[in-house]
């Protein structure tokens, strides 16, 4: 397909930006970033997570242009708590008006990508892969086989069942597979074994222009979490390894979740609240200045899920601006953590993150050095021009067929 008639992508996404944490700046920086030869359209929601932070807003479709890519945003239900029921509606209505959205619009379109999670997603793509639209499946978190395990679904529930027998059904079905590691994408051949796949590892990208060590710090100080305050993190070790510091650190705690009063509990129940910050939900565009003015950074993961797959983009944005990390010892941090020597991958231990934030506060040289060795990695692997060249690659093997 030539630039003068390039391949129309229809992306459609659960969530996108201004939601600041997660993955929901995937779909908007890759498409700003895919080459000539194909032309980017956006189908997701109203800002709703995380839940409570927006306003509603109830207009049943809603038009805009960011950063010069076409965006339509649909009405779905935007919870005030993140619960089940809210989350099943959120979900489920956003599914079945893009849905409808694909059948009044697929002549438009050569190809339809579906970023999961939610698996929810599937449904518009599987709908437009049958009226003749190729389709890529971009798949960033194992939320169906994370969810029982989170409390959000049983496993013998007919919604969960569902959801798995659509999910292999999507496998079937899909032109391409994007997942964001190996270890994913190992993952997921070992689970259909009997299903071939056009697989493409492409992983989260950094805003370098944003993420930058030149950035000038707005606040200081000595350990900071940013993301989400939600069930996938093990937010409870990584706690209780802090309390025990020397010298009484402080730590910032920024974005908000469904755990935030538990926390504030168990930070009291520390004794340390007095040195604990909850700044809540701040604007991405503020997340590069607080990463500066911190020592060290932690991401805390709960290594009983299936999340030997993750890099969290929280760990990619800190390595981004040179602050070290302490990180829970899932497969893919490990051994990022082995190559490049950026920050410390540890058990959920009290003791080892106790032990691995005091090397690194302690030590202003190599805290120095293991910032330059996280910048130096996401120079070389992980700015979005090569997310977004990987990513035409496969939209247009895709259209080739």
């Amino acid at each position: 397909m030539s630039e003068a008639n390039p391949t129309e992508v229809l992306i459609i996404s659960q969530f996108y930006p201004p939601e600041s944490m997660g993955g929901a700046h995937r779909w908007e920086k890759i498409p700003q970033h895919l080459d000539d030869s194909v032309n980017p359209h956006v189908l997701t929601t109203y800002p709703t997570f995380p839940f409570g932070e927006f306003d509603r807003r109830w207009r049943p479709i809603e038009r805009d242009t960011v950063d010069g890519v076409p965006v339509t945003r649909l009405f779905t239900y935007q919870p005030i708590d993140d619960t089940t029921l809210g989350r099943i509606l959120n979900y489920g209505i956003f599914s079945v008006l893009s849905t409808l959205y694909v059948i009044c619009t697929f002549w438009r379109y050569d190809c339809i990508v579906t970023m999961s999670a939610p698996h929810t997603t599937f449904f518009p793509g599987v709908i437009g892969k049958l009226t003749g639209c190729g389709w890529v499946l971009d798949i960033f978190d194992l939320w169906v086989d994370n969810a029982p395990k989170a409390g959000y679904v049983d496993e013998d529930s007919l919604l969960y069942r569902a959801m798995s027998w659509l999910e292999r059904v999507s496998f079937t079905l899909a032109d391409a597979v994007i997942v964001i590691t190996d270890t994913m994408g190992e993952y997921y051949e070992e689970k259909y074994p009997n299903l071939s796949f056009d697989m493409h590892v492409i992983p989260f990208g950094v805003d370098t222009e944003l993420f930058t060590p030149d950035v000038q710090p707005t606040e200081s100080t000595d350990v900071i979490y940013t993301g989400n305050l939600g069930t996938g993190q093990a937010f409870g070790p990584f706690l209780r390894g802090f309390a025990a510091l020397d010298g009484e650190p402080d730590l910032m705690l920024v974005g908000g979740g469904a755990r935030r009063t538990e926390l504030e509990e168990v930070v009291v129940e520390l004794g340390i609240e007095d040195r604990v910050t909850f700044a809540g939900h701040v604007d991405r565009e503020e997340i590069p200045a607080l990463l500066v003015g911190a020592d060290v950074s932690f991401v805390p993961l709960k290594t009983e899920h299936q999340l030997d797959y993750a890099r969290p983009t929280k760990l990619l944005e800190t390595m981004a601006v040179g602050t070290p990390y302490v990180a829970s010892a899932v497969a893919e941090i490990e051994a990022l953590s082995d190559r490049w020597g950026a920050g410390f991958a540890v058990e959920n231990d009290p003791e080892e993150v106790e032990a691995a934030l005091q090397n690194i506060l302690s030590d202003s040289t190599r805290r120095e050095e293991m910032g330059e060795q996280g910048i130096d990695l996401i120079e070389k692997e992980y700015r979005w021009e090569a997310v977004g060249a990987a990513a035409s690659q496969a939209i247009q093997g895709v259209n080739k067929r």
